[in-house]
């Protein structure tokens, strides 16, 4: 179905304020879950169905429990992982434009950080190349060669500036995130081959079967060894718990670099569009029409979103968003 983004955004930030967050937290969740939803990426609205992103009772402040001018350690207090995360990321930007660097992570939080390319994207519009990292202990991958569920999804992003759209890569170390089950099982879809496997162990392509089963690790041996790193990083790094389904501490990492601390910032970006362009310039395979570099499609999907007002969303989500926001 097609609905207004005007509409999608009074619908989406009621469902948030359903869960007993504040006008300001509502507005910050937003930006992250529409960021998301506007590049066509499942970390968007689907966050707020089913059991959704209810407050932790007896959560409190963060609280910084360590620092240094190019660090910083936060405890989240059971805070909500995007509002967290955003906090940290202003952090990250000032301490990098101050010192040339910077890295901010947390333990603690909890419910899904977002898509993490909404992070890196800020970074990246100030000038600064962003690193970000999340990990739980929600075992939903099994490292490869293996059907166990040890790691989360894993994610990571990058973003780089250019002179025009920053590069930003926004991925999960699963064959396919969490909330794409989610998505495919709420419009009764299967998903591809090679996704994942049931409580078994066998290979299924059915969403549901996946969720208490195991997704996939992305790329074979070296996705595995990817997940690993983020879960080394975001986990163990920053006081977070890895192997514990019963535990809230999740960890995330945020990092900031000053390209002119190593070459001319104005030289650094239009570089990096000249490399880009190359890039995409390259002989094709085949009938390929066009080569993408990470990033790409997102920023396109919105500004067509924006262009033409309207966005398509699943008929059973937009009926499940409407229910949370007592629609």
């Amino acid at each position: 179905m097609r609905i207004s983004v005007n509409d999608l955004t009074s619908l989406t930030r009621k469902a948030i304020v359903s869960f007993g967050y504040t006008s300001d937290e509502a507005e910050i969740i937003l930006k992250v879950l529409m960021f998301a939803q506007l590049r066509g990426n499942n970390q968007g609205v689907v966050k707020l169905i089913g059991s959704g992103i209810p407050m932790r009772e007896g959560n409190g402040e963060p609280v910084t429990v360590k620092e240094t001018t190019v660090s910083a350690l936060i405890d989240g207090n059971g805070t909500h992982a995007m509002l967290v995360m955003d906090a940290m990321t202003d952090r990250a930007i000032l301490k990098a434009k101050e010192h040339g660097m910077a890295i901010v992570g947390n333990f603690n939080t909890t419910e899904s950080t977002g898509a993490l390319g909404y992070y890196v994207d800020k970074i990246a519009s100030e000038g600064l190349i962003g690193f970000a990292y999340a990990s739980a202990p929600f075992m939903t991958t099994a490292p490869y060669g293996s059907t166990e569920p040890l790691f989360c999804t894993n994610p990571f992003a990058v973003g780089i500036p250019t002179s025009n759209d920053p590069f930003l890569l926004d991925m999960s170390t699963s064959e396919i995130a969490y909330y794409g089950l989610i998505e495919a099982k709420t419009a009764g879809v299967n998903v591809s081959e090679g996704c994942g496997f049931d409580a078994s162990g066998a290979p299924t392509t059915d969403p549901a079967q996946i969720m208490s089963g195991a997704i996939k690790a992305f790329g074979g041996h070296k996705g595995s060894a990817l997940a690993l790193m983020v879960q080394l990083l975001a986990g163990s790094l920053v006081e977070a718990d890895s192997f514990d389904n019963e535990s809230d501490n999740a960890g995330n990492l945020v990092m900031a670099i000053d390209p002119s601390i190593l070459t001319n910032k104005e030289r650094f970006e239009n570089e990096n569009s000249e490399i880009i362009e190359r890039i995409r310039s390259a002989k094709r395979i085949g009938s390929k029409n066009e080569i993408f570099v990470a990033g790409e499609r997102g920023y396109r999907f919105k500004d067509g979103v924006l262009e033409s007002g309207e966005i398509d969303i699943q008929d059973n989500l937009l009926s499940k968003l409407k229910e949370v926001a007592g629609e």
